[in-house]
């Protein structure tokens, strides 16, 4: 008589079709909860954030399909000079996406709870990283699609493209994504593995590589001869932006492809998209490699690597803030190093600030040879409010992603401030100069700038100064006082905290703060160069003694604003503070 044995169980590890189901399994859930979440709990978050990218993407789209019909003034759609503008948009945002998918994977890859739970499981080093990759390239895409769809649309429409044109801008998209995110994935785990304690210097180098060709780039288009938008001058143009039509750029093959679908040539819009394709998945399966040869030796020397050893640069900044606020208590101080060097010590947030800032410098550095300079008062003063809106954007951004959350990130060390001989609404103040500092530094050293190359008065000029100041202390005072009163302490996470509704909360605030301010002072300013520009057409002109007066009114009001914008949320978020119970 035979007694039949069990099998064996199978010790051996999943094989890769069940942990990839597995990995697209948990994505999904991921997915459908945080669906869930934001349609039950955050539907006020849900519709701003639809509201202001549909607002910005109205407003780019009108913007290109003007620029569309400015250009049309002058040379005919179908010359090179769109193959160009294209050309070099799209090697710009392949700049951009390969710094910020770089970063954005790295920090999914070795400084993530998920991956290090994932590492501990039988899945390969490869599924963990197309698990992460596909988060990467979701996150760093879509920016990249509110930019370029409204450029695409805008010129569709000025050509007449048909209907499969837009479908191919889509499938153009996809393709083109992956290649700079495959190479940014590729740089950041060879940079784990080479520079495991360097990887914030490699970081810094790169930006300011980028930012010095990106400056070289604009002194040579300053530089161009002849006067703006002549024959000369656009041959010049042309001449010195040739490096982008080089054949191996992918931006080359995107806008050769669209410009081609735009035309109805579908053989040559097939031809490149194969191209793009083609390499997209050739980058993609370069980085899957790297990431299975190198990628758990490269987790193991990062966190092995780490060193807390003290920094001669840090140390000359703390002697440096210590010696600028001499007037505050020496807690205070304290607080505010801490601050700045957590601001420092995160690549993820001084990366973001430099790229946007420095973005806007570039900007303002080209306004001569974009014409504006030359151009009536009214329209360099219409550009000049324009810019300072932008900056204040950006700037209302970064205080609702960066200030807003410092407070609730305290809430789990907060027995450390505890300890200090201070009172809670002195934590409060010190961020609050934290903030303030880093935002008039920034954006008054762009105004001045925009101002200058815009040849405003210096009556403008300090005008503008005065209003970008009022700004940043409004905006400083609302994101610390609203982040005392709607604090998270349960989440660790920044990004998540100003995704919440005490972070939507406050991006609202800012901006209707932002919006009463600026409208307060731009309208006046607006009717009387009206009506020195227009005077047979304008419907009320402003004379410049009603223009003196309208001003005054309005600085006054803003300064009123400004001051109850400062002090109200921030009374209002010390007694919560004093309140609250960690």
């Amino acid at each position: 008589m035979s007694i039949a044995l069990p099998k064996p169980l199978d010790a051996s590890p999943p094989g890769d079709d069940r942990t990839a189901r597995a990995l697209r399994w948990l994505r999904w859930r991921q997915f459908r909860n945080m669906t869930g979440v934001l349609a039950s709990d955050a539907r006020l978050r849900v519709s701003m954030i639809a509201f202001c990218s549909v607002v910005f993407w109205l407003g780019l789209f009108f913007l290109f399909f003007g620029s569309f019909q400015f250009i049309a003034m002058y040379v005919d759609l179908a010359n090179t000079i769109i193959e160009y503008l294209f050309s070099m948009f799209f090697l710009s945002l392949l700049v951009m996406l390969l710094f910020s998918t770089g970063i954005i994977v790295y920090s999914a890859l070795f400084h993530s709870r998920e991956s290090t739970y994932l590492l501990t499981t039988p899945a390969s080093a490869d599924r963990i990283f197309a698990h992460k990759f596909g988060e990467a390239i979701g996150f760093s895409s879509w920016g990249f699609f509110l930019l370029g769809s409204p450029l695409m649309v805008a010129y569709g429409l000025t050509r007449n493209a048909p209907a499969g044109y837009y479908l191919m801008f889509v499938a153009f998209l996809l393709s083109f994504v992956v290649i700079p995110g495959s190479l940014g994935a590729i740089v950041a785990v060879v940079v784990a593995n080479v520079f495991p304690r360097r990887q914030k210097m490699v970081l810094a180098v790169s930006i300011l590589a980028g930012l010095a060709v990106t400056t070289y780039v604009g002194l040579q288009l300053w530089r161009t001869p002849g006067d703006a938008l002549t024959r000369d001058w656009l041959g010049s143009v042309l001449n010195r932006l040739a490096f982008c039509q080089h054949p191996l750029w992918p931006s080359r093959w995107m806008s050769a492809g669209m410009l081609a679908a735009a035309k109805g040539d579908w053989t040559d819009a097939g031809y490149y998209l194969m191209i793009l394709s083609a390499h997209a998945g050739l980058c993609y399966l370069s980085a899957a490699v790297v990431a299975r040869d190198l990628y758990r030796r490269g987790y193991s020397r990062v966190q092995g690597g780490r060193s807390s050893r003290r920094r001669a640069g840090l140390l000359f900044i703390d002697s440096a803030v210590h010696r600028l606020y001499f007037f505050f208590p020496h807690p205070v101080r304290l607080l505010i190093i801490k601050d700045l060097r957590t601001f420092l010590r995160d690549p993820a947030q001084w990366s973001q600030f430099l790229i946007f800032f420095g973005l806007l410098a570039f900007y303002f550095l080209n306004i001569p040879r974009l014409g504006y300079g030359a151009q009536s008062a009214y329209w360099r003063n219409l550009v000049s409010f324009l810019n300072l809106s932008v900056t204040a954007l950006i700037l209302s951004t970064f205080t609702s992603r960066f200030i807003f959350p410092l407070l609730s990130l305290e809430g789990r060390n907060f027995w450390v401030l505890g300890l200090l001989p201070l009172h809670r609404d002195q934590i409060l103040w010190a961020k609050f100069v934290f903030s303030a500092s880093i935002a008039l530094v920034s954006t008054e050293f762009l105004v001045v700038l925009s101002d200058l190359m815009l040849k405003m008065s210096p009556l403008m000029i300090a005008l503008h100064v005065g209003m970008i100041a009022v700004l940043c202390l409004g905006l400083s005072g609302i994101s610390v006082g609203l982040g005392a009163r709607l604090p998270n302490l349960r989440e660790s996470d920044p990004s998540k905290i100003a995704a919440g509704f005490g972070g939507t909360f406050n991006l609202l605030v800012s901006l209707v703060f932002i919006f009463t301010v600026v409208t307060a002072l731009a309208v006046p300013c607006h009717l009387y160069f009206v009506g020195q520009e227009h005077p047979e057409t304008a419907r009320f002109i402003l004379s410049r003694s009603g223009l003196r007066f309208w001003l005054t009114t309005a600085i006054i009001a803003s300064l009123a604003l400004s001051a109850a914008a400062t002090i109200i949320p921030l009374r209002v978020g010390v007694k919560a503070f004093q309140r609250m119970e960690f």
